[in-house]
């Protein structure tokens, strides 16, 4: 997780260097998507599979403290799906080297919608290095182990799709999980839920 951050932050201080940009916090902002992006772009090419799951979890007319309880929530039951998928590609391999770790990016989606009675927090992930091609029978068989594992926290629902990532989709679609933080000035710039991100060293270093 360091290896992340530190990447980030090494972004954000070249943005933040540029003699363009005034000290104010729209700039602020603006650096800190870019890097964003920078990184999500830089990890893309290591994706094979887009992952939407939905969870259980309302958020139409809900006041800022429940939004962050349930964001918190969400973020536990996705953690918990993040180590179980983890052990179902990898068994205990991804423990014993890190070369075997999936790539796991995953946005967390809705908590500045307080507006759609029908919207829930959902999440989209971006998958990777799972030691597996990416052929439609292993899609398959990854929606249907990803799907029992979902259902099985407190949020999830059966409403859970996998789809095959090929070359240039895998670039639109971190564009796709990353796009609230664009939205203008309400753009939610925490969007990425870094807390449940996990690259394996060795491609961060790439």
């Amino acid at each position: 997780m360091g290896k992340i951050f530190r990447f980030l932050c090494s972004k954000l201080n070249n943005c933040m260097k540029s003699p363009h940009l005034p000290n104010s916090t729209a700039q602020h902002k603006a650096a800190y998507i870019a890097a964003q992006h920078d990184y999500l772009q830089r990890v893309a090419a290591h994706c094979d599979y887009a992952i939407t799951l939905q969870t259980s979890l309302r958020t139409a007319g809900i006041k800022a403290r429940t939004m962050e309880d349930r964001l918190y929530t969400a973020q536990g039951c996705l953690r918990q799906l993040r180590t179980r998928l983890n052990r179902l590609l990898t068994g205990n391999g991804y423990k014993r080297n890190n070369r075997y770790l999936p790539v796991f990016v995953a946005a967390i989606e809705g908590t500045t919608n307080d507006y759609d009675l029908n919207r829930t927090l959902h999440i989209h992930i971006a998958l990777g290095n799972t030691g597996h091609t990416a052929t439609e029978a292993t899609r398959r068989l990854l929606e249907d182990g990803i799907r029992q594992i979902w259902t099985a926290t407190d949020i999830g629902t059966a409403d859970v799709r996998v789809d095959r990532l090929t070359k240039g989709t895998e670039h639109r679609w971190m564009d796709y999980i990353g796009k609230e933080a664009h939205t203008g000035s309400t753009g939610n710039t925490g969007v990425i839920d870094y807390s449940n991100t996990q690259i394996p060293a060795h491609l961060l270093n790439d």
